[in-house]
Order: C-alpha cells, then structure tokens, then sequence
C-alpha cells in the first residue's frame, strides 16, 4: 500500500505518523505500507494536486494521500467514494457533525475522505500582565460581556501604558458567533451556499466597533511605526511581548508557542475556552480541517480497498489508532537532546491536532486533557481548560474553512473582511454603508 503526506518530516524514523503506521502493521502483518518520496518534501498545494493528478493518469496514484484542495480533488475523480465504508462502521458515529459535512463532496454525491486532524485557534490570556494591573482574571465560563469587560479594564489604562486590550481573532468567523449564520466563516453561509453579510447585523457592530478602537489606539497594530517605536520601544509581537491581555494560539503552534512565551519569554499565559456567545450568536471554535483519501482505482481492488479504509480509521478516528499515536509520547519522552526525535521538542508532531471523534472515552486519553506529570518538561502544556468537556467537544466540531466547497478558497484570496474593518476605520464608513454602497457577496 502507497502511503503519501508531507507533513512532520521526511525522515520516517523521525515522523510520528509514520511510527504510528508501523504501530498498524505491526498489528496487521500481512498489510505492507510504503512512503511515497515523491510526496514526502513540502511543496504548496496546488503543485501537489498537479503531481496527484499526473500520477492518477499515469496509474500511480498513491492509495492513500493527503487531499490539498478537496473540492477540486474530488472533481478531477481522483477519491475513493467513502460513504459504504462509513455506513458499516458503528464506530463512525462518533465523528462529528462538523467533520461529517465537511467531508461529504459539495454535490452531495460522496464522501471524499476523513479529517485526520482539526487546526483550532482558540484564546489566550497573559495573566501576568492582568495581575500587574490588578484586573480581575475571568473564569473559564466566561461570557462575552466578562470578554468585552476586562478588555475595557486594559483600555482604560493603554493611554499612559504600552499595554493594549488584545482580542480573539473573530474576523473569521463572527458572523455565526455574533450573529449565528451556519458556519459563517468570513461571513459564507453554508446552507445557502452564498457570502452573507446583511444577516450579519452583530457582526457588522463588532466590525464598527473593532474600527472606532483602532482610531482610539487601542490595537497595536493600527499605530503607524514611528507611534509603535515611541509608546513601546523597538517592539514588534506585542503578544509575544507581554503588552496584549488577550491573544490568539493555533493548535498546530501550540508547543513552539507555549515554549517560546513561557519558557524563553517568562510570560504567565492560560488558554481558555471560547467566551458564551452573546445572544444570537452560536458559540464555537473555528478550524481547519487537514484530510487524507483514498486513491479512486481502489474501487476495482476491493481487499485493498478495505486495508487501506482500516489504516485511514487507524489515522483519523479509530480509539485504537488514535491511543496508539499518542503513546507515542511517552516512548520518546526522557530521550537524550541529541536524539532525531524528542516529544518535548515537537509535542505538536505526535498530538497532530484535535480528533474528530466525540467519543468522551477517546478524548480522555488526549494527551492535553489527561496532562503530564509535573516534573516532565511538557508540564507547561497542562492547561485546565482542555479537562472542560465541552471545551473538548467544541474543539472535536469546529466551524470549518470550507475548501471543500469550489471557488470559496479562491475567493478567500480576494475578500478580506479586515479590508471592510480598515475601509470603516479609515474612511469613516459604517457596515451598513459599505453594504448599501454593493459589498453584499
């Protein structure tokens, strides 16, 4: 079997999801899985669907391989329709509501592959900065007014500090968490397959709102350079810089983030879960999703086939797998600081993110929800809000980016709603007049 994906190194011996592989074989001996090199560097992903495409007509097509850009992966019939596989798995049913349309084709007509991962972001608050000031540091239920709140308190003192509110990055996906248009992601609604903004009212007064602060100061970034050098010296992340009270962290960075903050920077930051949504809103975590499929000529292979959906459940859902891959960390945990491969140095590697499983006796095996003793190294990474249960749900059924949908990516490129924000700020324009004057999609 041809296995090919690019992710977390080329050295096999090095790679946990390729240990995670000989973990399967190990257990299934007669099935042989072999890397593809051709697939093994980085390279962008349209130049891999181009190679995906080649090799599918010169017959080669790896029989499992990462899908770059879904939609146009399905079109160009290069994914094995998935949904017999699935309607005979009873263990499918834990996959989530999220992940399960994600992976259905945008016709409706197939399931093109299963997420191996989702790529949260999710908040983050710099208590230290918080307690120097005497700001009273919210609970991990928190609401949005307890958000709004405490960035009002850091405001409050930004005109005579280099300090700043900060904020979760709702540019993405505001519109279903202030306004709950499904999905919502940079304002596309999935039920009706249409951007839409004049729903979006809660999130057209966010937009308003964010503007007014960047007149008023209170974003780092709005400062021309030469206001940036003069207020906080020759600074450049105000996150990273201790100066924000709320940031920002993708699951995939957490482990060079969280070691650059709190072990190189000496910063005290918690991750905490999404604030409840105001009324009207849903509230929600957005991610990417990162898919593996298998190979359309496996439809006239049926045994193969079969071998090659049991090593995609291995990788993505199966509690089997998934435990698998995160024992993983205890065997390259301790090693010495020359060894290829050191869980404390590339955590990330060996968690690959957040399953898309529900299943609450998989989840407490996840290696931030059970935690790490506290006199290992990864102890910085034990975080009380992945122990939440409905942290760890959101987290398993984000809000997705849809590339699986054709064109969305492509406009994505085009339409950035911080352009609509700088466009109100700037040019003293609210949502509604930026609408009225034909930014409706």
């Amino acid at each position: 079997m041809l296995f090919a994906l690019r992710f977390y190194g080329e050295n096999d011996d090095a790679n946990p999801i390729y240990l995670n592989i000989k973990k399967f074989t190990e257990k299934y001996p007669n099935i042989k899985v072999t890397r593809d090199r051709q697939f093994a560097i980085e390279q962008p992903d349209g130049d891999e669907l181009e190679i995906l495409t080649a090799r599918a007509m010169e017959g080669t097509l790896p029989d499992i391989f990462y899908s770059p850009l879904s939609a146009e992966v399905y079109d160009r019939e290069l994914t094995l329709d998935l949904t017999p596989y699935l309607e005979a798995d009873p263990d499918s049913k834990w996959i989530s509501e999220n992940a399960r349309s994600f992976m259905q084709t945008y016709d409706g007509k197939e399931v093109y592959g299963i997420p191996w991962m989702s790529v949260a972001q999710f908040p983050a608050l710099n208590l230290k900065l918080l307690r120097e000031n005497n700001i009273a540091i919210p609970p991990y239920n928190w609401t949005y007014d307890d958000y709004e709140h405490l960035r009002s308190e850091v405001a409050k003192l930004t005109p005579n500090n280099p300090i700043w509110p900060g904020m979760i990055e709702f540019i993405e996906f505001g519109s279903h968490y202030f306004d709950s248009i499904p999905n919502g992601w940079k304002g596309f609604n999935m039920e009706t397959r249409r951007f839409d903004y004049t729903n979006s009212k809660k999130f057209g007064e966010w937009l308003d709102q964010v503007s007014k602060e960047g007149k008023q100061g209170l974003h780092f970034y709005d400062l021309t350079e030469e206001e940036r050098a003069k207020k906080a010296g020759n600074l450049g992340w105000s996150w990273g810089d201790g100066l924000e009270a709320v940031g920002n962290v993708w699951m995939y960075a957490l482990s060079s983030d969280v070691n650059e903050l709190i072990k190189t920077r000496k910063m005290e930051i918690d991750i905490y879960p999404m604030p409840q949504a105001p009324e009207g809103g849903t509230t929600s975590i957005h991610a990417y999703y990162d898919t593996l499929s298998l190979s359309s000529a496996l439809s006239e292979d049926p045994v193969k086939a079969e071998a090659a959906f049991q090593l995609l459940k291995w990788l993505t859902y199966s509690e089997e797998g998934l435990i698998s891959r995160w024992a993983l960390i205890d065997e390259y945990t301790g090693l010495p600081e020359d060894a290829p491969l050191r869980a404390e140095d590339r955590l990330m590697d060996f968690v690959q993110g957040w399953p898309i499983t529900t299943n609450p006796e998989v989840l407490k095996h996840h290696p931030l929800v059970k935690g790490f003793p506290e006199d290992s190294e990864l102890a910085i990474f034990n975080f009380p809000a992945f122990q939440n249960v409905d942290f760890q749900q959101m987290l398993s059924n984000p809000i997705p980016y849809p590339r699986h949908i054709p064109g969305v990516a492509k406009t994505y490129g085009t339409l950035n709603p911080w352009d609509i924000r700088d466009d109100i700020r700037d040019e003293g324009k609210n949502t509604a007049t930026l609408l009225r004057n034909g930014m409706r999609c």
